[in-house]
This record gives C-alpha cells, structure tokens and sequence, in this order.
C-alpha cells in the first residue's frame, strides 16, 4: 500500500493553519508542517521533498516567491492559499491555483487533488 502523499503547509496564522492541517489529513495526505517562515518552509523543502505544497503568500519573515521558484525548479506542485491575490510572488507564478482563505473548506483539497498525481 503507497504512503499517504506528503504536502507542505507553509501558513504563519495558527488557527488557518489548524484548518488547513485537519482538511489534509481528513483527505488521506500527510502534513509536513505547519511552517510559519519562509527559511522553514525551504528547509523542509530540502530535507524531504513534499509530493506538493498549500502555501500562504505572507509569512513572518517576507512572502514564499523564493520557496515558489524552488518547487517550480523541482516540479513540485503547490497552490497560494491566500486572500493576496494581487501580490507580486502570485503574479510571478500565474500558474498556481488559488484558493481564497475564505473558502478553505469548499475549494483547497478539489483543487490539491487536481495538481498533486
């Protein structure tokens, strides 16, 4: 039997990241994290690599344009869930799904399975 796919959750706020941890591991993936920072989140990044990632645009040390470049480097797929959708580390990665926070629990695993195979 294949292990549960692994994502990264890279999210500063505690209670999204709560959220965001129960809606994975309710849809059969293993959470790696929750990381609030940007150097976290790419530390993760190099010790395993995640079969895909839910990242938030602002974390406490800057956004995750840098950890972005380096999933699309590693053809890891990930999504901003966010409410930033004019922010410069979406607009340099047009082709991440987002998922608005507020919609967390009608739109986030729909669109993780769609990009995570």
């Amino acid at each position: 039997m294949a292990a549960n796919p692994k994502i990264l959750l890279v999210e500063d706020d505690p209670a999204i990241a709560g959220i965001i941890a129960d809606l994975l591991e309710d849809a059969d993936y293993e959470v790696d994290g929750p990381y609030a920072s940007l150097a976290d989140g790419m530390a993760a990044v190099a010790a395993d690599f995640p079969a895909g990632a839910v990242l938030d645009v602002r974390v406490r040390d800057g956004d995750v344009g840098l950890l972005a470049d380096d999933l699309d480097r590693y053809d890891i797929p990930y999504l901003f869930c966010t409410g930033a959708f004019a922010h410069p580390a979406v607009n340099a990665h047009p082709g991440a799904p987002l998922v608005p926070k507020w919609a967390l629990s009608r739109q986030l695993i729909d669109a993780l399975r769609r990009i995570v195979h």
